[in-house]
């Protein structure tokens, strides 16, 4: 128990972004930084008004501390683009934060019975470049019987399908991240985000999970041109736009976007790649774009209904209602109050 209480805590910390000196200010020194550093190394616990203290300052329940470790999860194979930007403190909070909401996902699915095991295996499929990212995103449409269809909701299509999709709170630098826990991935991403953006993030990320490339081939760009083919499959989008165009309208753009749920600038770069419309002419839209503000907020604006993940939510409510858990194990577990689950329980 101490162990745990001791890797607890510095978990917490971690999420908090605060050092040992920094949470002592917090408690106005009521408990010192040699005290919390003993209790972090496993030499001594705390008594239990320090606990208290500890689980107010750190925002924590009492029982996240002593919940026993039940997933491992390698976090130093979570990978971060733009991480200079993010700021050391903040990648582990974000790694220390998706840990603890994993380990509470897989124990309510534990309670329950409830798993769904990820099948899909590329690793027999060479990425070396762009036709075989895009190989690789029509198997993927066609392992998961989508043909051309827009996908609805990409977060309930891969959570069907046994992908865990975390959404934490955090400021815009950061998109997503992946990982796997055991032989389950895990994506994570910006709750903040707008919907286009939150949708083509799930699936660069799964392209992470599933995409083997060549030595040397650009695995982000691979990623980007992975996500954009599952969104919107090329033969299909040249269905829509025609194989050449000089010029394209943004109501054309739009409704497209409302349909598939996919950025205008994804939608550009899309058609360069395809050839569609010339380099030259994408970067002139690029270079419209930011000399001017009213264009630019027309083309950025989101007319996807926005997604969010509940599943796991759903599967804490599922319990508490078939009675297999306690009011109180479920407020635990959503990191809510006993009167908000309560309130929000509403049996029928």
């Amino acid at each position: 128990m101490g162990n745990a209480f001791a890797q607890r805590l510095v978990n917490a910390r971690k999420i908090r972004c605060l050092s040992q000196r920094e949470l002592s200010n917090k408690l106005e020194g009521q408990v010192s930084p040699t005290a919390i550093e003993k209790y972090e190394k496993g030499l001594m616990m705390p008594s239990s008004s320090a606990l208290i203290l500890l689980s107010k300052a750190l925002g924590m329940k009492l029982d996240y501390f002593f919940r026993p470790f039940t997933v491992a999860i390698d976090t130093s194979k979570f990978e971060f683009r733009k991480s200079a930007s993010i700021g050391v403190k903040k990648l582990e909070s974000i790694k220390f934060m998706v840990c603890a909401e994993i380990e509470k996902y897989l124990e309510i699915e534990g309670i329950l019975g409830n798993t769904t095991s990820f099948t899909l295996d590329y690793s027999n499929i060479l990425v070396e470049g762009e036709d075989e990212a895009k190989l690789l995103a029509r198997k993927l449409r066609e392992d998961l019987n989508i043909g051309y269809d827009a996908i609805v909701s990409a977060v309930e299509l891969l959570e069907s399908c046994g992908v865990k999709i975390i959404e934490i709170d955090h400021d815009e630098k950061f998109s997503g991240t992946c990982n796997t826990a055991g032989t389950i991935p895990v994506i994570v991403i910006n709750r903040n985000m707008t919907s286009e953006r939150k949708r083509i993030t799930i699936f660069h990320e799964l392209g992470h999970l599933l995409m083997h490339c060549a030595e040397g081939v650009d695995k982000e760009k691979m990623c980007n041109i992975f996500a954009n083919e599952v969104l919107i499959p090329s033969d299909k989008f040249k269905n829509l736009l025609g194989a050449s165009r000089h010029d394209i309208s943004l109501v054309e753009l739009q409704a497209i976007q409302c349909e598939y749920g996919i950025s205008v600038d994804a939608l550009m770069a899309k058609a360069a790649q395809l050839n569609i419309i010339t380099n030259n002419r994408y970067t002139s839209y690029y270079k419209k774009k930011n000399a001017l503000p009213a264009f630019k907020e027309a083309v950025d604006a989101s007319h996807y209904p926005m997604e969010h993940t509940n599943r796991f939510e759903r599967l804490v409510y599922r319990a508490l209602a078939s009675e297999v858990i306690s009011t109180s194990k479920a407020a635990a577990i959503l990191d809510v109050s006993v009167n908000e689950v309560r309130n929000n329980l509403n049996l029928m």
